[in-house]
C-alpha cells in the first residue's frame, strides 16, 4: 500500500530522526527538513567530516547511541527526501516557507512533524553582553564541532544538567576549567530525589560529573549569585564577581559561558496555530504526539525539556500516530514497544521534574537588585531602565507591548533568549505569576533571512 499522503518532518535531531526511521519502517517516505548541515541535532551534533575524534571522545556516555542513531538514519539514503542546511522561516495554511542552498521554497503537506528542539535559557548579569561571553549551548558546539575551548581559563555560571555537562566535558577536552557557579542551592537536591531516583543510572552520571570535577580542583559553589562580568580595557571577559552567603569575591577568566537549562523553540507551532498547555507555556499534545491542529504532531524539545532519550520515544510515539490517523498496520512487536514508550515518557517527565525543583531559574530577587544598565536584550541593546520606564509610564503588563514600546525581542533571536527574561521582569515588578503573563507572539520570519535570496 503506497500511500498519497506528504509527510513532512521539521528538525532532525533525535526525535525527528526516530520519527523517520519509524515512518520507513512501514513504507512511508517522509520529507525531513533539518536546519544543520548533518543530523544529529545538538546532543548528537556530528563534528566536520575533517575531524578523526571518536564517538567516545565526542559523545561520552552517548557514544553508542550517537553511533547508532546516526547510523541507522544515514541508512535510510533515498526512502526519505532529506534536505540538510534549510529552514523553515514561515507557515500558513497546510504550507511550509523554506530557505535552503537553493534558495526559497513553498512546500506544501498533508501531515507534519514537528521536532524543533531547543534553545538555551539564558538570564542577565551585568556585563554579559561583553566578548567573551557565551551561552552554555554556544560552548558546547564549539567544543563538540572544532574541539575548540572558548577561552581559558573559562567559568561556567547557572543552574541544570546541561552546566554541569558542559563544564565536565571542558575539564575532559582538557581546557581550563576556572569554576562553576550554580545558583540553586545545594539542599534542593535532596527534595528532588524522589524524582530523580527514577532514573538513577542518569541522575549518578550527572554526580559523577560534579565529583569530577571537584576531585580536578575545580571551585565549585552552589547557592551563589552572579553579581557582574567585569571586562578589560579592550571590553573583553576578564573575570566574574560573584557572591556566595555575606562574602563577594572576584575571579579572573578568559571566556563565560551562561545558562540555565533549556526552553523549548515553540515559534513555529506558534504559527501553526498549535495552542499552548494553559499557564505552561508549552505545545499542547495528547499522550501520542498528536496537537489540536489536525494533521501535526509534535515531539521532542520544542513540547517539552525531557532530554535525549525522550526525545527519541517522542519521536517515535509522534510517527506512530501518525501511522495510526492513515490506518496503516503495524506489527503486534510495533504495539508493544509503542506501549513501552508512553511508559517510559511518563517516567522521564517525572525525572525532570524533579531536575525542575533541583535547579531553578534565577528567583526575582536576582531581577530586582539588577541595576538599571543591565542590558536585557542583547540584539538590540536594550536596559533595563528602558523596560521600567515602559512598564510603568503605560502601565503595561504585557512583553509583547514592551516589545513594541523598547524592540526588546525584535532583534536577530526573536525573543528566544531575552523573552524569559521579560517575563521575569514583570513578574517580579508586578508580583504576578509568570505563567499568566502571555508569552512573545511569533512573527515570520521567525529567522533571519538574506536579502539576496531567491525564489526557487
Amino acid at each position: 500500500m503506497v500511500s498519497d499522503e506528504k509527510i513532512v518532518i521539521v528538525g532532525a535531531g533525535p526525535s525527528g530522526m526516530e520519527a523517520a526511521l519509524t515512518l520507513v519502517k512501514s513504507g512511508l517516505h517522509p520529507i525531513v527538513i533539518d536546519a544543520g548541515a548533518r543530523s544529529g541535532g545538538q546532543i548528537y551534533r556530528r563534528p566536520p567530516d575533517t575531524h578523526r575524534r571518536s564517538y567516545t571522545e565526542i559523545y561520552g556516555a552517548d557514544a553508542a547511541k550517537a553511533r547508532h542513531l546516526h547510523g541507522a538514519f544515514d541508512a535510510l539514503g533515498k526512502t526519505i527526501d532529506y534536505r540538510p542546511n534549510t529552514r523553515v522561516w514561515a507557515a500558513y495554511e497546510g504550507a511550509l516557507f523554506l530557505d535552503g542552498p537553493s534558495g526559497r521554497e513553498t512546500l506544501v503537506y498533508d501531515k507534519l512533524i514537528l521536532c524543533t528542539g531547543a534553545t538555551d535559557r539564558v538570564f542577565p548579569i551585568p556585563g554579559w553582553e561583553a566578548p567573551g561571553c557565551y551561552s552554555l549551548a554556544g560552548a558546547q558546539i564549539a567544543l563538540k564541532s572544532q574541539a575548540l575551548a572558548l577561552g581559558g581559563p573559562i567559568g561556567f555560571v547557572g543552574a541544570g544538567p546541561l552546566l554541569w555537562l558542559v563544564a565536565w566535558q571542558h575539564l575532559w577536552a582538557g581546557a581550563q576549567v576556572a569554576g562553576v557557579w550554580c545558583t540553586a542551592p545545594l539542599k534542593n537536591l535532596a527534595f528532588a530525589l524522589p524524582w530523580l531516583a527514577l532514573r538513577p543510572r542518569l541522575a549518578l552520571r550527572g554526580a559523577k560529573q560534579v565529583v569530577a570535577l571537584w576531585r580536578a580542583g575545580v571551585p565549585i559553589q552552589f547557592g551563589a549569585r552572579p553579581r557582574a562580568v567585569s571586562v578589560d580595557g579592550d571590553g573583553q571577559v576578564a573575570g566574574l564577581q560573584y557572591s556566595h552567603g555575606q562574602e563577594t569575591s572576584e575571579i579572573p577568566l578568559q571566556a563565560l559561558a551562561l545558562g540555565w537549562h533549556l526552553r523549548s523553540e515553540t515559534q513555529l507551532s506558534h504559527l501553526l496555530g498549535v495552542p499552548s498547555v494553559p499557564r505552561q507555556h508549552r505545545p499542547m499534545i495528547d499522550g501520542t504526539g498528536r496537537s489540536p491542529v489536525n494533521g501535526i504532531y509534535l515531539a521532542g524539545d520544542g513540547v517539552e525539556i525531557l532530554g535525549a532519550d525522550a526525545a527519541r520515544t517522542g519521536g517515535r510515539m509522534a510517527a506512530t500516530a501518525l501511522l495510526n490517523d492513515l490506518s496503516r498496520a503495524q506489527t503486534v512487536m510495533a504495539k508493544m514497544k509503542s506501549v513501552l514508550d508512553r511508559i517510559n515518557h511518563v517516567r522521564m517527565r517525572a525525572f525532570a521534574k524533579g531536575l525542575a525543583r533541583a535547579f531553578p531559574p534565577p528567583d526575582y530577587e536576582h531581577y530586582r537588585t539588577l541595576p538599571e544598565t543591565t542590558v536585557l536584550c542583547r540584539c538590540e541593546n536594550v536596559s533595563l531602565s528602558a523596560v521600567r520606564v515602559a512598564s510603568e509610564n503605560w502601565d503595561c503588563q504585557d512583553i509583547n507591548r514592551i516589545k513594541a514600546l523598547t524592540r526588546a525581542g525584535m532583534g536577530r533571536c526573536q525573543g528566544r533568549y531575552c523573552g524569559a527574561t521579560l517575563t521575569a521582569i514583570v513578574a517580579s515588578e508586578t508580583g504576578r505569576a509568570g505563567s499568566t503573563i502571555p508569552e512573545h507572539r511569533a512573527q515570520a520570519p521567525i529567522y533571519p533571512l538574506p536579502i539576496v535570496a531567491k525564489d526557487r
